[in-house]
C-alpha cells in the first residue's frame, strides 16, 4: 500500500470540482492540479525551494537528466478516495507511492507541507545518498526537514517542530535509547511506541545537527554503522554518551532553547512552465492513478465501466485513450486495451506510456505462449516498443525494467548491457526496492557482488517496508 498521511485537525467543507486541471513542471517536479496557474505555480515554486535547500544543506549539484516527480494536488477528500478508496473511511491528508508501478504523491493541497517534505526528505536521501543508515536517522532527517518554511524566499526556516512530535515528547513514555538506536518503526507493536519512535529520532537528529562538532561526531557515527559497528558502541566513540547520559542530553535539549534558522534563498528563482490539461483529465487523470493498484473483482468491474463511460466522450483524446487501453489491459478485453494503445498512439506516436502498456501486453501473451517461435516474436515486438518507449522518455525506470526483464531467459544473461539496464532503472528510480532487488539479483549472477551488496543495504535501510516490493506502510 502507499505510504498514507495521516490528516491533522478537521476535515474542510468539500469544494464543487473544478473542471480546468493544468500541469506545472519545474527542474524536479510535475506538479498537477485544478484551478487557475496563479494558485498551482507557487505550490510548483514551494517545492523547487525545499528541494534547493536540502541541495544546499548538504552540497549537492542539481542533477541532470533525473526523472521528475509527478505530485498531484486534489481538493477534496472526494478525489483522495477516488485514486486510493480506502480513504473514504478515514481522515488522510495524501500518500506517496514507491513502486515498481510509478513513484509519486497525491496531497490534500488544503493541507500543510510537512508530511510530503517528509516524504520528499525521504525521495532526496535515496535519490542522492543512498546507503545504510540507522532508522533514527533515515526517520529523524526527514523529521527534521519536514518542518522548513519555504513559502517566502525572503524568510526561510529550518529546524522548527512539529506540535504533535513535542506533546509526545513531553507526555508519553520514551524509548529505552537502545532500542531507539537499533530498530526501525516496523519492529514497534504499538502506535505509542512508533509515535514515540519519530518525536525522539527528531529531537536526537536535531541536538546533533544543531552544533558543529556534534555533526562531526555523527558523520563519524554514521560511517561506524554503515561498517555495522554495535549502536552503543559507536555512540560511545563516536559522540561520547552512554545511553543514560544521551537520555539526559536530549531532555535537557528540549527543556532548553532549540536552535533554528532563518536565511535568504532569493537568488533561488525556479523556472515553472505552466500548461492547460485537456477536459478529459477532470475524470480521467483520477481514473488513471487508481487504475495503477489491485482491485476487488467488484471495485475492478465499477472502475472498468466508467473508464469506458467517459472515455467513449473523448474518442480522440491521448489520455483518455491510455487510460482505457491500461483498464482494460487489467480487467476487461486485451484486443480492446490494444486497440484503444494503437488509437492513442495515432493521436500521439511516441507516447511513451502507450508504448511501454502495449509492451506489457506483448509480454503478458507471450508468457501465455506455448510456441517458442511465437513466444519470441511477441517479445521482440515488446523490445520494439520499449526501444520507441525510451527514445521518447529516457528518464523512465519501468522502460529500463521491462527491458532487463525481457532478457532473463536468455542463454547469456546477464551479459554486459544487461546489468547496465539494471544499473539505469535503479538510478532513475533508486526508492523503489524492487528494482534493487531485482538489480541485486543480476549483478550477484554477473559476478558483481559487491555492488550487489551495496544495494540491499538500501533496501535493509528502507524506512517502511523489509524489501517486499511493495508501496510502503504507513509512516
Amino acid at each position: 500500500m502507499p505510504s498514507l498521511f495521516l490528516a491533522a485537525g478537521l476535515m474542510l467543507p468539500t469544494a464543487p470540482a473544478q473542471a480546468e486541471w493544468r500541469r506545472a513542471e519545474t527542474a524536479n517536479f510535475i506538479v498537477y492540479g485544478e484551478g487557475s496557474e496563479g494558485d498551482l505555480r507557487p505550490h510548483a515554486e514551494k517545492l523547487e525551494r525545499f528541494d534547493a535547500l536540502l541541495r544546499r544543506q548538504f552540497n549537492r549539484p542539481a542533477l541532470e537528466d533525473v526523472r521528475k516527480l509527478p505530485v498531484y494536488l486534489l481538493h477534496t477528500r472526494r478525489d483522495l478516495a477516488e485514486v486510493f478508496p480506502a480513504m473514504a473511511e478515514a481522515k488522510f491528508a495524501g500518500f506517496y507511492s514507491a513502486s515498481e508501478t510509478d513513484v509519486y504523491a497525491a496531497v490534500n493541497r488544503r493541507g500543510d507541507d510537512d508530511l510530503l517534505f517528509h516524504e520528499y526528505a525521504h525521495h532526496f536521501m535515496h535519490q542522492n545518498f543512498p546507503g545504510f543508515y540507522p532508522g533514527w536517522f533515515t526517520e529523524g532527517f526527514a523529521e527534521f526537514f519536514m518542518t522548513a518554511r519555504v513559502d517566502n524566499p525572503e524568510r526561510v526556516e529550518m529546524g522548527g517542530f512539529n506540535p504533535g512530535r513535542i506533546q509526545t515528547l513531553n507526555q508519553s513514555r520514551w524509548l529505552p535509547v537502545e532500542d531507539l538506536l537499533s530498530k526501525r518503526p516496523r519492529d514497534f507493536t504499538t502506535r505509542e511506541q512508533r509515535w514515540a519512535f519519530y518525536a525522539q529520532s527528531w529531537l536526537l537528529t536535531h541536538y546533533l545537527l544543531a552544533d558543529a562538532e556534534r555533526r562531526r561526531g555523527l558523520d563519524a557515527y554514521l560511517a561506524d554503522m554503515g561498517r555495522r559497528v554495535a549502536p552503543v558502541e559507536a555512540l560511545q566513540n563516536r559522540l561520547g554518551h552512554t545511553p543514560e547520559s544521551l537520555t539526559a542530553a536530549l531532555r535537557a535539549y528540549l527543556r532548553g532553547e532549540m536552535k533554528y534558522v532563518r536565511f535568504s534563498m532569493a537568488d533561488i528563482q525556479p523556472q515553472v512552465r505552466v500548461e492547460s490539461l485537456p477536459p478529459s483529465a477532470d475524470r480521467m487523470l483520477l481514473y488513471s492513478l487508481r487504475s495503477r493498484y489491485p482491485q476487488s473483482p467488484q471495485d475492478a468491474a465499477a472502475l472498468l465501466e466508467r473508464t469506458r463511460s467517459d472515455a467513449a466522450r473523448y474518442p480522440q483524446d491521448r489520455l483518455a485513450l491510455v487510460t482505457l487501453g491500461r483498464a482494460e489491459l487489467q480487467w476487461g478485453d486485451l484486443v480492446a486495451g490494444e486497440a484503444a494503445l494503437t488509437r492513442a498512439l495515432a493521436v500521439a506516436p511516441e507516447d511513451a506510456e502507450a508504448l511501454r502498456l502495449l509492451a506489457d501486453a506483448r509480454l503478458k501473451a507471450a508468457n501465455a505462449q506455448q510456441d517458442p517461435a511465437e513466444r519470441g516474436r511477441l517479445v521482440r515486438e515488446a523490445r520494439g516498443h520499449l526501444a520507441r518507449a525510451l527514445d521518447a522518455d529516457p528518464t523512465d525506470y519501468r522502460i529500463f525494467a521491462a527491458l532487463a526483464r525481457t532478457r532473463r531467459d536468455a542463454a547469456d544473461y546477464p551479459n554486459a548491457n544487461d546489468l547496465e539496464t539494471w544499473r539505469l532503472a535503479v538510478a532513475f528510480a533508486p526508492q523503489v526496492m524492487r528494482l534493487r532487488l531485482e538489480a541485486a539479483e543480476a549483478l550477484a549472477k554477473g559476478g558483481e557482488a559487491e555492488e550487489a551488496a551495496e544495494l540491499l543495504d538500501v533496501v535493509a535501510n528502507n524506512p517502511h517496508e523489509a524489501g517486499t516490493g511493495r508501496d510502503g506502510a504507513a509512516d
